[in-house]
């Protein structure tokens, strides 16, 4: 047990300094894989539960799991008020057909640079009017891998657009 761990560790330290790929062989095949040892809970020391460094790039790589995410968009708030618009957003690796999002490729980029946690997204910090006109916004599915699940309603669409950016653009 002791040397797998020791092996899972040595090998996401390996990845993250790029000196090994995530898919070259270590040890023996009865070890843990690096991915199964982040999958199953546990984390190399600096990093999240999520797989991400200090650093914010994935221990295994960003090829190594995808986010596919549902969003919904909702005038009011609940998610259910008036008629929510959804589509499907998937990133790296998958990026398939399933994407229906206008602009994956900025939206993932959004994503990425808070590691999966939409709240702390806020994209263009600025003035908007102070007029409450509620939106709310969700978000569920999985983020490189882990479950993501998220629900915030904003003042009006200038905030939710100067916060969330392409994310919730749709």
């Amino acid at each position: 047990m002791k040397t797998t761990r020791a092996l899972a560790l040595l090998a996401t330290t390996l990845l993250t300094t790029g000196l090994a790929s995530a898919t070259a062989p270590i040890g023996n095949a009865a070890t843990t894989s690096p991915t199964t040892a982040l999958a199953s809970g546990t984390s190399a020391p600096g990093t999240s539960a999520l797989g991400t460094s200090a650093l914010g790039t994935s221990a295994l790589g960003t090829s190594a799991l995808g986010t596919s995410l549902r969003l919904t968009v909702a005038h009011g708030e609940t998610p259910s008020s008036g008629t929510p618009r959804t589509v499907t957003l998937e990133c790296p690796p998958y990026g398939g057909t399933a994407t229906t999002h206008p602009d994956p490729a900025t939206a993932c980029r959004l994503v990425d640079s808070v590691n999966g946690d939409l709240n702390r997204l806020d994209v263009d910090p600025g003035a908007c009017i102070d007029l409450y006109d509620p939106f709310t916004v969700t978000a569920s599915g999985t983020y490189r891998g882990h479950p993501l699940s998220f629900r915030h309603t904003y003042g009006n669409h200038c905030v939710l657009l100067r916060t969330a950016g392409a994310v919730f653009d749709f």
